[in-house]
């Protein structure tokens, strides 16, 4: 595969995507030229220490312009995000690609895919399950799957609560902007491989606190290590927990 290299035509490459879709122009289908995106992601993800095909890099630039699209008509990201798609979604997804762990990722209450298909582009070894408990958004990702080929993604629509009856357990489950990993830890464990772990995205907040730093670890039933990470484009750096049995 051809590596991704940054253009240098791009004076400002964290300039955001944003404005109304332009189909019918095939170099521009939203309001920033898909090469001023292109180039958004690549630095990107070479600031996150991540090596991206050109193919990978288009495939992550379609998806922009996908959720651009239909956010018009369902709710997959805030009104406020739309000018900062790649900063704040995709590239904050991309931030814990390091961090996967055997092959099998599951990502719960994944939404527009987030993290899910971000990091199944550029992890096409590995086989994602994006579940969510809304239709319309599964609908939306199964556009997402056949127009950027991903056959290492699977779609399910299922509520949280149903992890135990997952019949692959998963080495890594992502949850963003799901639930505290306190309440998540009972409801994903019976899912979870005997050595997989959970990574729990707590956004801009404060990690939670380290078991062991709060007195007796075996109190709890799980492992916790906050891990921070700069997200290219972000002012604030963003949190995980990583939480894995005892």
């Amino acid at each position: 595969a051809t590596a991704c290299f940054i253009s240098t035509g791009c004076a400002d490459p964290w300039y955001d995507a944003s404005g109304a879709i332009r189909a019918v122009d095939p170099c521009q289908k939203s309001g920033v030229p898909l090469n001023a995106q292109y180039d958004q992601l690549c630095a990107g993800s070479q600031a996150l220490g991540l090596t991206i095909t050109d193919r990978q890099a288009q495939q992550l630039a379609d998806y922009v312009v996908l959720i651009e699209k239909w956010n018009r008509s369902i709710n997959l990201v805030s009104r406020q995000d739309t000018d900062r798609l790649i900063s704040r979604h995709v590239l904050d997804s991309l931030s814990v690609s390091h961090l996967l762990k055997g092959k099998v990722v599951v990502d719960v209450g994944t939404g527009a895919g987030f993290p899910g298909v971000p990091l199944a582009i550029v992890n096409p070894e590995r086989a994602f399950t994006l579940c969510d408990r809304m239709a319309k958004r599964v609908r939306f990702l199964q556009v997402v799957k056949s127009q950027l080929q991903l056959s290492n993604v699977k779609l399910v629509e299922q509520d949280l609560a149903q992890a135990k009856s997952w019949s692959t357990p998963a080495d890594t489950i992502l949850a963003r902007a799901v639930a505290p990993a306190a309440t998540l830890w009972p409801l994903l464990e019976p899912g979870l491989a005997m050595d997989g772990r959970v990574l729990v995205f707590s956004s801009t907040q404060a990690p939670e606190a380290n078991i062991t730093e709060q007195g007796d670890e075996a109190c709890s039933p799980y492992r916790c290590r906050p891990e921070t990470l700069a997200v290219p484009g972000l002012s604030q750096p963003h949190h995980v927990d990583i939480l894995e049995r005892h």
